[in-house]
């Protein structure tokens, strides 16, 4: 079927379904289970999809390409294969390409949060830090459910500070704990550049929901703003306990350790990033201002080279 994942009926929908849920806490099952329904069923869509999604969270995303790259092209219209594609080219390192997926899947279905997401995370490599926080604006939109919130998740994503504050407050005062609302209130305090509201809310946030992910990265991100370095490094290390690998992460790790003087610490993570995520302009040249520190000349002059030839504007480099 054209544009979509075909539905499947009786059994078949039973076992798929089953894949789909074992997908968030056992993904080695998940897998098996997928090459068992692609054995009855061989070349079925939503299988070959579940099978991608589940190599990629196993950490191999490069087996899941040949399986996730035919089938986008196969199923332009569908948002969650357009996604899945997305996320295995970013795992790859394949920012731009990744980016481009991303932005189809989203624009086919913008209540699709997690294209939002991954999204703001691959133009934050690219350095397009406005396109980054427009991009996690909306996945915050695309999150909010309750009808009560979602005016005031439109007027974040607009730009009126002060209706978004008057809403959520509004809100908040009858139900306290709310985390989605909680973390908007602390992103327009942020912006309003009242950073220790801002932090208090989040921290508060955290408390009863340590594993919102969202939260924590807006919380180390605000740390470093403020030079609380070492307590961005905290919250640090609880993200990539779960999720290693996530270049967002590790390139706010690097900049932290530049600010306390761990420099080969800080060129080992650029170096790593870098290899995973070539086209990043940006992260480049904080790659060379670190070998710049260390007197390695050589290598020095080479990263400011590539940030040259990716951003020829970018007048620091």
């Amino acid at each position: 079927m054209q544009g979509q994942v075909s539905e499947p009926t009786g059994s078949l929908a039973t076992a798929l379904a089953h894949a789909a849920r074992l997908l968030s806490h056992d993904p080695e099952l998940a897998r098996e289970q997928a090459l068992a329904i692609l054995e009855a069923a061989p070349r079925h869509p939503g299988a070959t999809l579940i099978l991608a999604a589940a190599l990629r969270l196993s950490g191999d995303a490069a087996a899941a390409l040949p399986l996730i790259d035919p089938l986008s092209r196969a199923l332009p219209q569908a948002p969650e294969v357009q996604l899945e594609h997305g996320l295995v080219l970013l795992d790859l390192g394949r920012t731009q390409e990744a980016v481009a997926a991303l932005r189809r899947a989203s624009m086919l279905n913008p209540g699709l949060g997690e294209a939002w997401r991954a999204l703001s995370v691959g133009l934050t490599v690219l350095g397009d830090m406005a396109g980054a926080q427009d991009a996690g604006d909306r996945q915050i939109q695309a999150s909010v459910r309750d009808p009560a919130l979602i005016a005031a998740a439109s007027a974040l994503v607009e730009g009126r500070l002060a209706q978004a504050e008057h809403d959520l407050r509004t809100y908040l005062a009858a139900k306290p704990d709310e985390p989605a609302a909680l973390r908007m209130l602390a992103e327009v305090a942020a912006r309003l550049g009242r950073y220790e509201d801002a932090e208090r809310i989040l921290t508060q946030t955290l408390a009863f929901t340590p594993g919102f992910t969202a939260a924590r990265h807006n919380l180390a991100t605000l740390l470093y703003r403020q030079n609380k370095t070492l307590e961005a490094l905290a919250e640090l290390d609880l993200l990539q306990a779960a999720d290693p690998r996530h270049p967002a992460y590790a390139n706010l790790r690097a900049a932290a350790l530049v600010r306390i003087g761990e420099y080969e610490a800080a060129t080992a993570i650029y170096r790593d990033v870098l290899a995973r995520h070539p086209h990043q302009p940006k992260g480049w040249m904080s790659y060379g201002h670190a070998l710049k520190t260390l007197g390695r000349r050589a290598e020095c002059e080479a990263a400011y080279r590539k940030a040259v030839e990716q951003a020829p504007m970018l007048g620091e480099a």
